[in-house]
Order: structure tokens, then C-alpha cells, then sequence
């Protein structure tokens, strides 16, 4: 069997990168390949997805690992950006020259890139990734696309992937309403549910205004609010402050985190409308085809919601409680979405880059 190692941003709860394990590891294992995965919590990574796990710590580990594997991935995620860490660069462009030196090709896959602010992680990202060994920079949107171009990655390289998570399926419908009858206690038959996953950033606190967006929200709709947090456990913790200010905290409920990341998805699809500022948020609500309402903290978030005709209601710094109870109003007074056409094209795409990848393991 071969192997194919996926180096990201796994083993640290975070929804959205653990869903690009289980999907991956699920669509590898019906084509008889294996997949590694360099973690932070290896044992933990083993024990949910049946796959083999390597600590991303440790040096000789990661040299075990890539030794292993037949084909090398980095993604998902945004790895090539130094916003939010000055490390990571250093790391997932450490992560793709260790596997050049060992004589393995690399695809860069199922991500975005961007913004680098500094020269040095400018030049460095580029003469790394326009090496032979990269096969392929699959990104997931059009903003990400125009920055390698800008960058000077060689335009035969680069081509539109979805995100991988478009390929993930729920578990059956059964299995999703015993999770939210056995977090959501007292629920009235036809009684609205309104998800909410929110985050930090950068300092800024907005507990007040989700606290009064989630009143309000109950007042309007008599909904329960369903918090779903996506990266284990900040934004649990910051849920947990929102809701203890809440005038209505008994009408509140923060998902537990126990849950496989399709068994979220199949949850969130249960919902009326969900209001993400997480961006796997926002793409779990599309696949279920459930009403989608975006804050943006990020241009990841704008190129996600422009793939299925949408915008930001508002941006995280400026958080627009009237306008986000606007857009609510339209979904909830019958405004049809359809992502399904959509997300089965994103579907396809993200199958033919993972053709291409295992094309080149051949």
C-alpha cells in the first residue's frame, strides 16, 4: 500500500483541519492508500481516524514520517502567511524543503495562501515552491490564485481546488438528532435553531454584541442558539462569556467536543440558519444547504463567500447586529438558498485535484 502524508495544521481540535483528516482518510482508504499525518497529539489523531500519526515536534519523527510516505501534501489550511504567526511560515515551508532533500514530490493542496507582508517569507515561499518537486499549488479560491501568481509561482503549477471538506459526508440523519436532542434539552417541536460559531481576534472583544445578537435573535424567532465552536477550546471559552451574558443563557447551548467533524456538519445541517465567523463554519453550513451568514476577519472569508454568490453581512470589527438580524430575517421569512449546485461543483473539482495528486504517486 502506498502512503501519502498530509502536513497541516493538525492535532490541535480544530474543526475545520481535523475535518480534512477524516475526509482524506476516508477517500484515500477507498482507493487502498494509507495516510500519515503530522500532529501535534499523534496517539489522539491514530485513535479518531485510523491513520498513522507522527509528531510534528519532533525532528527525527518527521524525517520517519516523510521517509515513509510516497507523496508529501501541505495543507489544508492557510499555511503560506505570516499574520498570524511568524513561526508558521518557517515550519510548513521547513515541512516541504525536508521532503525536497528526501527525494519525495510535494502538492500543495485544499488551501489558501496569503497575505506575506515580509520579503524574505515572499522569496523564500516562491523559490521553494517553484522547485520541480512541487507537482502542483491547488488553492481554494480566486484571492489565493492571483497572490501565488503575484508571487511569481510558475502559472503551470497553480490551479483551483476546492476545499476538501466539500468531499466530506454527514453521518445518517438518525445519528445527527440524537446529538442535538442530547445537547439541545426541551426542544419544541418546530422550534427555530440558529447557529453561531464565533472566535477572537486580535484583542478585540465583542462578547457584548454577539451576546445581544443571540437575545435578540431568541426574542424574534423564540430560537435556541447553538454554539458551535471550531477550535477546541478557544472558541468554547468564548462562547461560554457570550452566553453567560446573555439575558436568555438558558436558551443557549455549546456544543460539547466529543463529536467527529461529519458528525458536526450533519448537526449544523439541521439548523435554520447559522452565523459563522470561523470559516469552516461557513462552509459546513453551505454543504448542508443550510442559509449561510458571514462576518469576515479575514480575506479567506470573503473568497469563501464569493465561491457561493455571497458577502460578509459585516466585517469582525465591526459587527452590525441590526444588519445581521436583516439577513436572518430574509432566510427566515422563506428566502430560499440552493449551494447545491455549487458545493457538486466544488465536489468535482476537489476530486480531480486529488486525481492529479495520486496521478503523480502512479
Amino acid at each position: 500500500m502506498k502512503n501519502i502524508l498530509i502536513s497541516g495544521y493538525y492535532g490541535f481540535n480544530n474543526t475545520g483541519d481535523e475535518a480534512m483528516i477524516e475526509t482524506m482518510s476516508t477517500l484515500l482508504a477507498k482507493r487502498d492508500y494509507g495516510l500519515i499525518v503530522l500532529s501535534s497529539n499523534p496517539e489522539r489523531t491514530k485513535e479518531l481516524y485510523n491513520v498513522q500519526a507522527y509528531d510534528r515536534y519532533k525532528f527525527f519523527e518527521i524525517v520517519k514520517a516523510i521517509k515513509k510516505s510516497d507523496m508529501v501534501i501541505s495543507g489544508g489550511g492557510t499555511l503560506f502567511q505570516d499574520i498570524t504567526s511568524k513561526k508558521s511560515i518557517w515550519y510548513y515551508l521547513g515541512i516541504v524543503k525536508l521532503a525536497q532533500l528526501l527525494g519525495k514530490k510535494v502538492c500543495v493542496a485544499y488551501q489558501g495562501m496569503g497575505p506575506l507582508k515580509t520579503k524574505l517569507y515572499r522569496k523564500m515561499t516562491k523559490s521553494i515552491l517553484n522547485k520541480k518537486s512541487v507537482k502542483l499549488v491547488a488553492l481554494r479560491d480566486e484571492h489565493a490564485i492571483e497572490f501565488a501568481k503575484e508571487l511569481g509561482i510558475k502559472e503551470d503549477k497553480i490551479m483551483f481546488s476546492s476545499d476538501m471538506i466539500f468531499m466530506m459526508q454527514p453521518p445518517a440523519k438518525e445519528r445527527c438528532l440524537k446529538i442535538l436532542n442530547d445537547n439541545v434539552h426541551g426542544l419544541k417541536e418546530g422550534q427555530k435553531l440558529i447557529g453561531l460559531s464565533v472566535r477572537e481576534w486580535k484583542d478585540k472583544d465583542r462578547t457584548d454584541l454577539f451576546a445581544k445578537l443571540a437575545d435578540a435573535l431568541h426574542e424574534k424567532y423564540d430560537a435556541r442558539i447553538v454554539f458551535f465552536p471550531f477550535h477546541k477550546p478557544k472558541d468554547a471559552e468564548i462562547s461560554k462569556i457570550i452566553m453567560h451574558k446573555m439575558k436568555h443563557e438558558d436558551k443557549a447551548v455549546l456544543m460539547p467536543n466529543r463529536y467527529l467533524p461529519s458528525e458536526i456538519l450533519g448537526t449544523m445541517g439541521l439548523m435554520d440558519v447559522n452565523i459563522g465567523v470561523r470559516l469552516h463554519s461557513l462552509v459546513f453550513s453551505a454543504v448542508m444547504n443550510v442559509p449561510t451568514v458571514g462576518i469576515s476577519y479575514d480575506p479567506k472569508i470573503d473568497g469563501f463567500l464569493e465561491l457561493i454568490n455571497m458577502t460578509p453581512v459585516c466585517t469582525y470589527d465591526d459587527i452590525a447586529v441590526d444588519k445581521i438580524l436583516s439577513y436572518v430575517d430574509n432566510f427566515m421569512n422563506n428566502e430560499k438558498v440552493d449551494y447545491f449546485s455549487k458545493i457538486n461543483y466544488f465536489r468535482e473539482i476537489g476530486t480531480k485535484t486529488l486525481n492529479k495528486i495520486l496521478d503523480e504517486v502512479k
